[in-house]
């Protein structure tokens, strides 16, 4: 075990095991409300700090300069899938679990345009803020730009801190570098929790402090016995890779083709969001959804896999990725699956609204009265998270 890395882990996950036991409004919604808001100033103080950095005009053309040969690589496409669909909380319940805390006659089709352009709004910020960094490091050392960006845990921990030791007002940029990246991961790991803590709820009809405990005890300390040990920075790179790159990408194809072609709920789907929904979806968002998306996962989801195969990720030894890498991608739909058989509990309605609701009457119409408790159709709870 590494101190340096064990206590911090735990110190987090003591935090997130309070802000889950808490609930929506108290726990996630307070933070959110906090933690936001300080994640975007603190990245905006930071970019523009790098922007004053010597050097950095080099790194911003190193980001807007297109490489067309990379639209080749299948794992370039595949990095990029996984990337947006673990930023926009795509494919691993997230959305699905939040989506049932809102009112009824929420605007879901305007909410979703408001989160995809506010999120790559703020990658393409933060971006700018890394590459111009990147120009600074590259002019102190006489190289070019591609010759010190790395990715991933190399560009956090082994770049940005030799950018920071050396850029005028290092001490600020660091803290608010890091401070931003531990508010983002902290953000993200509360939302990937809350899906858990919620199935438990549904399935087994559990308290709020009960879920929580039963779902982050045992993941605190699987984190802690795989990630604060010598090798935990390579089994976190393998994991990461892996269940970003074919987990997420794999729930996110059998969903949209079991959707789209198995229930056939597309129309169904459509309507629904047209309620209440502006812009309108139509034909187009029915030909991306069962179509184009599909086709596009598949081949790059192929391809990716050709290519891991040919060569060992990261030259990675063989057991490290069948370990945690091949094996979490089979292992996880499974277990997901066979959980999703357990029975919900009494009183779910899994086929429409509960009875006595009604989130078709349209906004324009008569009036509604929306103060009154706005129910879960699958899991029952109200928007709070209270039963």
């Amino acid at each position: 075990m590494v101190p340096g890395v064990l206590v911090p882990l735990a110190v987090v996950w003591l935090a997130v095991l309070v802000v889950m036991a808490l609930g929506v409004q108290r726990g996630i919604g307070a933070i959110s409300l906090v933690f936001i808001p300080v994640l975007v100033l603190a990245f905006a103080v930071l970019v523009v700090q790098a922007l004053l950095l010597p050097g950095a005009g080099a790194g911003l053309d190193a980001l807007f300069t297109p490489d067309w040969a990379a639209l080749t690589e299948p794992s370039v496409w595949a990095a990029a899938f996984g990337q947006i669909f673990f930023s926009l909380s795509i494919g691993f319940g997230i959305m699905i679990t939040y989506a049932s805390y809102v009112g009824r006659r929420e605007d879901m089709t305007g909410s979703g345009l408001v989160v995809g352009f506010s999120n790559s709004s703020f990658e393409l910020l933060a971006g700018i803020g890394v590459f111009a960094a990147l120009g600074f490091m590259a002019q102190a050392g006489g190289v070019a730009v591609g010759e010190v960006a790395s990715d991933g845990i190399g560009l956090a921990f082994i770049a940005f801190p030799t950018i920071i030791s050396e850029a005028p007002g290092g001490t600020l940029i660091g803290v608010l570098f890091f401070g931003s990246l531990v508010i983002a991961g902290i953000t993200s790991l509360i939302s990937v929790i809350e899906v858990v803590i919620s199935a438990v709820r549904d399935k087994l009809d559990t308290s709020r402090l009960t879920a929580t405990l039963a779902v982050v005890v045992p993941t605190a300390v699987l984190s802690l016995v795989l990630f604060s040990t010598t090798s935990g920075i390579y089994v976190l790179d393998v994991v990461d890779h892996f269940v970003n790159q074919y987990g997420i990408l794999v729930v996110a194809l059998v969903s949209m083709l079991v959707v789209a072609w198995v229930l056939r709920a597309l129309p169904r789907l459509g309507d629904h969001l047209n309620v209440h929904g502006r812009p309108r979806v139509g034909t187009g968002w029915r030909v991306l959804t069962s179509v184009v998306a599909p086709v596009g996962l598949a081949i790059v989801l192929v391809l990716a896999v050709r290519d891991d195969l040919a060569a060992p990720y990261e030259g990675y030894p063989t057991w490290l990725l069948l370990g945690f890498g091949w094996l979490l991608v089979v292992a996880l739909p499974l277990v997901g699956f066979l959980l999703a058989r357990l029975p919900w509990r009494a009183g779910t309605h899994l086929d429409g609204p509960p009875p006595g609701s009604d989130p078709g009457t349209p906004l324009d119409g008569a009036p509604v009265a929306d103060a009154a408790p706005r129910d879960r159709s699958v899991t029952g709870y109200d928007e709070g998270g209270r039963r």
